[in-house]
């Protein structure tokens, strides 16, 4: 982060909101005034003059930031044991800006302002106090009252910007020339939207994004805090940036909730009230500039969504204009799209309206960083996604990396795991339609073979591509009945696990050992097992036919009814965590 030595919007127009120590000195204080403790400090912005109360509490009406009049007089009438020194100590907790004292320090007393970081005025000993903190109050209240005016301005050029149909670059151009500081503008989500500096030199984002990433945590917490703020008037809080600067920050709160955030970075100085006032108007004109660009982004999204809709669902009625009305959205019908089906998969019953809200935002977010235009929509719990690829090598390492992105974040923000299908690559709409229906396909029946939080390919289905293609015909049903009916029986009677055992030992390679591992049982339960088979079947699991139909039966039992419950590791086939 640089610094800049030109003039902010406050000091070009001949005034900055906040004052400080060092300009009540020269601008307030008498000639003879000198600064004996605490002169880094000088710099600190003051809020208001005050004395001591003539009795106790003194300090009580102390709410931070004030410049504090003493005479020795004073501290004796409180407490003829009250020291300086003591009630510089006291002072320091209700976090005041600087101690004026009418009289000659004790060197007990610098060493406490030293220690404190309050910077010790010393003034003459015949000072009138009365009348220095009528004289500071009015100097600050001017600079308040020019300030308020100036801040009226800034909020004015940039919502004019904003109403405008300027972009969050150009506001931050214009916030980074009004403090004369670097700006940076979040998404909600983290993303860099824009950040700008005044010198025009902007650093890359692989310098920025660690800076911003550090204290995510504690920022996150804060920023859900006070999304339910006013859009017109956000508050601001101070943030480290790193080990040399701080930032002002001030969330973008939209009609629905938080937007993003909008920083001010300073390198080395503390922020005064100029930078928090700009902070906060320059985050309400993001505001209207993200809730008009969230509004074109919905009918962009609807026009989009009614073109997804006939694809998928309804019965064409031209598709030469359907193909026409796509192109004008950017998305050409007659090239290559692959498609992906995914699920939440909350155990327990379907997502809560809370819970299908975070999951909306997270593939929306997801999806608005696609380097492509991208066709999706969102209903109930499930999300359908086209996506435009030259070849299915394309088409696989994009979902792989999309699942890995949504499955993270839906477990983290949502505490929901996510099941993904994903159909092949296929040209024109039919094609979409033909990859649409292979994941959903590809979708259903990895579930079914690897329990959710998955995500599978139909090209890697193998012969559960032929059964759950074959699911509605009574031949298959027939088939399936005819070689596992009789130990379906058993089991629901005995709870003698048979047809789970069947299917750890054709997923063990019909090995007992390697079955009795998946299961997690001895060896010689599963012997005996399969033995029960051999004895309701009548059929020779030695025999390599035999056990071809029973694994086809097996198999047709997943794809017509689901895998049963607790049947062991039938992963590997079609499947990518």
């Amino acid at each position: 982060m640089e610094t800049h030595s030109g003039p902010s919007f406050f000091a070009a127009q001949g005034a900055t909101s906040m004052i400080s120590v060092e300009d009540l000195i020269r601008m307030a204080m008498p000639a003879q005034t000198s600064v004996v403790a605490g002169g880094s400090a000088t710099g600190t912005e003051v809020s208001w003059a005050t004395r001591p109360r003539p009795s106790a509490p003194a300090f009580d009406h102390l709410s931070g930031g004030e410049l504090v009049l003493l005479t020795p007089q004073a501290l004796a009438s409180l407490d003829q044991r009250l020291t300086l020194d003591a009630a510089i100590r006291q002072l320091a907790g209700f976090g005041v800006a600087a101690i004026a004292f009418a009289g000659k320090a004790s060197s007990s007393a610098r060493l406490a302002a030293d220690e404190a970081g309050i910077p010790l005025l010393q003034l003459p000993p015949d000072a009138d106090l009365a009348l220095l903190e009528r004289e500071a109050s009015h100097v600050i209240a001017e600079r308040k009252r020019d300030a308020q005016r100036l801040g009226h301005d800034a909020s004015r050029r940039l919502m004019e910007q904003a109403i405008g149909g300027e972009s969050l670059a150009d506001l931050a151009g214009t916030l980074a020339k009004m403090a004369n500081l670097d700006v940076v503008i979040e998404s909600r989500d983290g993303r860099l939207l824009a950040m700008t500096s005044p010198s025009g030199q902007v650093p890359t984002s692989s310098l920025i994004m660690p800076l911003l990433d550090h204290g995510r945590s504690s920022l996150v917490a804060w920023l859900g805090s006070v999304s339910s703020g006013s859009p017109a008037d956000p508050p601001t809080a101070v943030l480290d940036w790193d080990e040399r600067s701080r930032r002002v920050i001030s969330p973008i709160i939209g009609r629905d909730g938080l937007l993003g955030n909008l920083s001010i970075l300073l390198e080395g100085n503390t922020p005064g009230s100029s930078h928090t006032s700009l902070a906060s108007r320059g985050a309400a004109a993001c505001a209207v500039v993200m809730a008009r660009e969230q509004a074109a982004a919905i009918a962009r999204q609807e026009l989009e969504l009614n073109v997804l809709d006939e694809i998928l669902d309804g019965a064409l009625r031209s598709e030469v204009s359907l193909i026409q009305q796509a192109r004008l959205l950017g998305h050409d019908l007659d090239n290559v799209h692959f498609a992906m089906a995914a699920r939440l998969d909350r155990s327990g019953g379907p997502p809560g309206r809370q819970e299908l809200f975070e999951a909306t935002s997270i593939f929306e977010e997801a999806l608005d960083r696609k380097a492509k235009p991208v066709l999706w929509r969102f209903r109930n719990n499930h999300a359908e996604i086209i996506w435009p690829v030259v070849a299915m090598e394309e088409a696989t390492a994009i979902a792989q990396g999309l699942f890995a992105e949504i499955e993270r974040r839906a477990r983290f923000i949502a505490g929901i795991p996510v099941s993904m299908g994903v159909g092949g690559a296929h040209a024109g709409p039919a094609g979409i339609r033909q990859s649409h229906q292979e994941a959903r396909q590809a979708l259903t029946i990895g579930r079914r073979l690897h329990g959710p939080g998955k995500a599978t390919w139909f090209s890697g289905l193998g012969i559960y591509r032929l059964l759950f293609a074959a699911r509605d015909l009574p031949e298959l049903r027939a088939f399936h009945d005819d070689a596992l009916s009789v130990l379906i029986d058993y089991d629901q009677q005995h709870h003698a696990e048979l047809v789970k055992t069947l299917g750890a030992f054709f997923s063990g390679r019909c090995g007992p050992k390697e079955a009795a591992a998946l299961l997690g049982v001895h060896r010689n339960t599963v012997l005996y097992r399969l033995e029960r088979v051999r004895e309701l079947t009548g059929l020779d699991l030695d025999d390599a036919e035999v056990r071809l139909r029973l694994h086809l039966a097996f198999c047709s039992h997943v794809a017509l009814y689901g895998e049963p419950a607790g049947t062991p590791n039938l992963r590997g086939r079609g499947s990518a965590a």
